[in-house]
């Protein structure tokens, strides 16, 4: 078998002469590899899967999990933790079945049940892109029949942005009674109050505070993969932190280690995972028993939204709350709040007829 460059498709194929088990000799091709790695990875396991009875055992799991060793190649540490967590959460259901047993009316079910989360549509839209992505790769690297094609994912619209979930201030101590790590109540009010990125609030150090400001200069996606540079020159800036935020952090300024959240290495995404669906889920079973409406299950990064939200709402300068969120420019904080400048302008309309 060799693997050979596409020259006109720009893709990678791998080509195979081998005898069957009546010994008739038998040519096996496969294009549409996109880098030399995946063909060879393919060629590989094509070998191993000259067994028929190896290849019919390989369950779900096993694919997934070969699915995500492929990844490391081109995806890092915080993709491929993220593409787990969400195989886990939608996709054990399949992992001890066989996966020549899977049939397309199974992938109808995973995707009804992604549907049927209480999780926002692009978090739906990533658990069916996982599921395809992985009948894809098993399709590629193992000839099995891609039964996902015909799955679509939910459809975008003009009230998308509408639809965004947030939460108010009133919301957020709600769930912040129910944080139990002093640690982490106080990193979640800190990204709630002022717009951090979780992996800038990560990589603070205890130096980064100084007479109330925070200087925002590196960010941390993983701890394996230590430092790494901000998302854009204009996310380096400082912030100004109020009193009650300041009170709150200056007792994680007195324990050993340097970070601000951690001690000598910062807090992990799991724990960070872990502590705020955990919270949510304490403070909704508690406003159960109150018959209260429930929190709206969010992602620890809506908490950042959630403070932009509420700083737009409240008529605050968009420049200013650009700035504070270190977007590349003020373009990118209207493109994704406009539909709260719209609420803005109607208030101004109440406010001209008071003229």
């Amino acid at each position: 078998m060799a693997v050979y460059k596409d020259v006109q498709r720009k893709t990678w194929y791998v080509s195979a002469a081998y005898r069957d088990s009546t010994g008739k000799a038998v040519v096996h091709t496969k294009r549409g590899f996109e880098t030399k790695r995946e063909a060879q990875n393919y060629e590989t396991d094509f070998r191993k899967g000259l067994n028929p009875s190896a290849s019919q055992s390989i369950t779900y799991h096993e694919i997934v999990e070969k699915f995500l060793e492929n990844k490391k190649g081109t995806a890092n540490a915080d993709s491929i933790h993220e593409y787990r967590h969400v195989a886990d959460l939608f996709l054990t259901p399949l992992y001890s079945r066989k996966f020549s047993a899977i049939k397309s009316k199974d992938y109808i079910t995973i995707r009804s049940s992604i549907l049927d989360s209480d999780y926002s549509k692009s978090y739906k839209n990533k658990a069916i892109t996982l599921l395809k992505s992985i009948s894809r790769f098993a399709y590629n690297f193992y000839d099995f029949k891609d039964q996902t094609k015909m799955l679509s994912k939910l459809s975008g619209n003009s009230d998308d942005k509408k639809d965004m979930q947030v939460w108010t201030p009133e919301q957020f101590d709600q769930f912040i009674e129910h944080v139990d790590s002093y640690t982490f109540k106080a990193y979640f009010t800190l990204l709630f109050r002022t717009g951090l990125r979780r992996s800038e609030g990560k990589a603070l150090l205890k130096t980064d505070l100084k007479n109330g400001i925070l200087t925002i200069d590196k960010s941390i996606r993983s701890n394996a993969s230590g430092f790494r540079p901000l998302k854009n020159v204009s996310s380096r800036r400082k912030i100004q932190l109020d009193e009650q935020m300041v009170e709150m952090l200056n007792p994680l300024l007195k324990p050993p280690g340097r970070f601000l959240f951690g001690n000598d290495e910062p807090v992990g995404i799991s724990s960070i995972q872990r502590q705020f669906v955990d919270g949510i889920a304490k403070c909704n079973k508690e406003l159960t028993k109150k018959d209260l409406p429930l929190l709206p299950v969010i992602r620890v990064h809506d908490l950042r939204h959630s403070h932009a939200s509420n700083l737009i709402s409240k008529g605050a300068n968009i420049v200013a709350v650009s700035k504070r969120l270190g977007h590349s420019d003020v373009n990118m904080t209207l493109k994704i709040y406009t539909h709260l400048m719209k609420e803005s302008e109607e208030n101004l309309m109440s406010i001209l007829k008071t003229f």
